[in-house]
């Protein structure tokens, strides 16, 4: 199958200091190299480097999503100690020109995900 990528404005700009990413009330990822995404009718995500992310909370999940503007998102279940959140980070594996700087970035929502920023 032929992946198909539609044009839409959509805005991928740095973010400024450190984003810091709990989850559960922990820390799971921080970063000064994190991307801002604003797109038309969608929440601000905020999309950090893999690097930066702590690796051992992901289990890869089966779900799959596809974005006619970004592309095939890739889901995770975050699992801790403390609490699980199905398919609450995702990230596009071959993302789509207009976010072609999303390569190698995850994001993350839902109701335990917090996000706050700090200068350094």
């Amino acid at each position: 199958m032929t992946r198909q990528c539609l044009d839409k404005d959509i805005s991928v700009t740095p973010a400024r200091g450190r984003v810091h990413v709990a989850f559960d009330g922990a820390e799971i990822a921080s970063s000064l190299n994190a991307l801002e995404v604003r797109e038309a009718g969608e929440p601000l995500r905020i999309f950090l480097p893999r690097a930066d992310v702590r690796a051992d909370i992901l289990e890869l999940s089966e779900t799959r999503t596809v974005c006619p503007y970004k592309g095939e998102a890739h889901y995770y279940t975050i699992k801790t100690l403390t609490a699980d959140g199905p398919d609450h980070a995702w990230y596009y594996p071959d993302p789509c020109p207009v976010v072609a700087g999303l390569l190698d970035h995850i994001a993350f929502a839902g109701d335990r995900i917090e996000y706050h920023y700090s200068a350094v």
